[in-house]
């Protein structure tokens, strides 16, 4: 039967996206929001309001629905989390803003690199990765940001090597990409866009005289040789893939330790028995859903979402933390227990959007998490719990540091 939602008062909207007071937990508005069902108003930075929707069920429908629901970014009333997000339509038009067959081609273009196949090629180069960095980290002794030291530098250093890059001039970009991401001034965001984007169609020049075998060799013989991409389309293409397998995979990093240091009867599970850790790692995405802010539609025609009608034109944000939290799909939701069976979770994401690098990232973060439990037995925080910085209004929930010691 459809429903009609009234239109709450404007000082009992809640305003999204909604701060956690965790860093592994989600929004506590998110619980109370859910009992009274699957869809909830809430207001946006700039007074629009979207639907929030917290329901496992219907979330895991409307992300798998292509015919009612859009990621084009180019929409007007598209539901941006946030003011510097309308400046880049050139980054969001490169991959995460198409629908249908241009998405589908563009992640044809790039999918032959993240099979599984080609990344159990990459372990052992992801392991002497991860052994140096720690190598480096015990040298110089605690104690230390782990962040810093292997956590961004791990996956900057995987997602050079696969794209075929220099990571000497890694701080460059890497600080490029964090003002695109976090500056409250729009028009150092805007600079940053460009300059980042400047920067990458330079080492797009230069990939020509040097074509070997990785992402951007095979985009350049494959796709701009062909006149099927502009050096322009390659480079946002570049910065897609950097800011999606640096940056996820350094929160999913940093939080995922913190959050088995502050589970020690887990992590004393896990270091007695390792064959856990596949587990443990779905878990942790489950658990933690870093992409909570990533997964914004728009409608594209009337449709009905458990009991009511949601317009067209009408922004739906898509909680992939609440669904993962949600008691129907998952017994005793908030408890953290690499045990459980995370079958069907959406920490990665569902349908055409789904993470594309996801078994990359589990490579990742199995390597990282393995090896400092067999070579840090004894890591533990170096402050205290409150004192650990959390990220607050970024796109990937995280932590800017981790202190440690051993």
């Amino acid at each position: 039967m459809t429903q009609t939602i009234t239109e709450p008062a404007t000082d009992q909207l809640h305003d999204y996206p909604m701060a956690r007071t965790c860093p592994y937990q989600p929004p506590a508005e998110y619980a109370e929001l859910s009992k009274d069902g699957a869809l909830s108003r809430v207001r946006l930075y700039d007074g629009r309001l979207a639907w929030l929707v917290t329901h496992y069920t219907q979330i895991r429908e409307m992300l798998a629905d292509d015919k009612h629901f859009s990621s084009d970014r180019d929409q007007p009333t598209f539901p941006m989390l946030a003011e510097r997000e309308r400046n880049f339509p050139e980054i969001t038009r490169a991959l995460l803003g198409l629908d249908g067959e241009p998405h589908k081609e563009r992640r044809r273009m790039l999918l032959p690199w993240f099979t599984s196949r080609q990344t159990e090629k990459l372990r052992p180069a992801i392991q002497r990765m991860t052994d140096d960095l720690i190598d480096q980290m015990l040298a110089k002794g605690g104690p230390v940001d782990l962040i810093s030291e292997l956590g961004r530098a791990l996956p900057a250093t995987v997602i050079c090597h696969i794209l075929g890059i220099s990571y000497d001039e890694h701080d460059l970009f890497e600080k490029h990409a964090q003002v695109i991401m976090t500056a409250p001034d729009l028009d150092q965001a805007i600079e940053a866009c460009r300059a980042l984007l400047d920067y990458l169609d330079g080492v797009v020049e230069a990939k020509k005289d040097d074509l070997s075998e990785d992402i951007l060799s095979t985009l350049i013989k494959d796709r701009l040789y062909t006149g099927e991409l502009t050096l322009r389309d390659v480079s946002l293409l570049m910065v897609s893939l950097i800011i999606a397998g640096e940056e996820a995979a350094t929160s999913m990093i940093g939080l995922g330790v913190f959050t088995l240091l502050e589970h020690p009867e887990q992590l004393a599970m896990l270091r007695e028995d390792p064959s856990l850790l596949p587990g443990a790692v779905e878990e942790l995405v489950r658990y933690l859903s870093i992409a909570d802010l990533t997964t914004p539609r728009i409608a594209t025609t009337d449709v009905e979402v458990a009991g009511q009608v949601v317009k067209q034109g009408e922004g739906v944000l898509l909680s992939t933390a609440a669904a993962n939290r949600d008691p129907v799909a998952f017994p005793a939701p908030d408890t953290f227990d690499i045990r459980r069976s995370t079958k069907g979770h959406l920490g990665w994401g569902h349908g055409a959007h789904r993470c594309m690098g996801e078994t990359l990232a589990r490579a990742e973060l199995e390597i990282v998490f393995g090896t400092l439990l067999r070579r840090i037995p004894t890591l533990r925080l170096a402050v205290p719990v409150e004192e650990v910085p959390m990220k607050v209004g970024m796109t990937l929930e995280g932590l800017h540091a981790l202190p440690v010691t051993w």
